[in-house]
């Protein structure tokens, strides 16, 4: 057996270690670090006043208030003398 023959990947942010079909221990120390990201709900770190404007958004869009991309990126383009 050969040392530190094992490979590894992460798979669905769980580090997978695969071990030679040799590799024969009484005890495996293993030590597992926290992740570094951490998924949250990125609407849950938002203000009050900033999930009012998103609701504002969202109620007029559905009102049909809303200005598409394509025309707000024209107007950009304009603006900064691309068209």
């Amino acid at each position: 057996m050969e040392a530190f023959r094992q490979t590894y990947e992460v798979v669905n942010n769980k580090l997978i270690i695969t071990l030679p079909n040799d590799f024969k221990a009484d005890k495996v120390d293993v030590i597992v670090l926290p992740s570094q990201k951490v998924e949250t709900d990125w609407y849950n770190e938002l203000t009050e006043e900033q999930k009012d404007d998103i609701e504002i958004g969202l109620k007029e869009l559905d009102e049909g208030k809303g200005i598409p991309h394509a025309q707000v990126q024209k107007e950009i383009d304009k603006l900064f003398g691309r068209i």
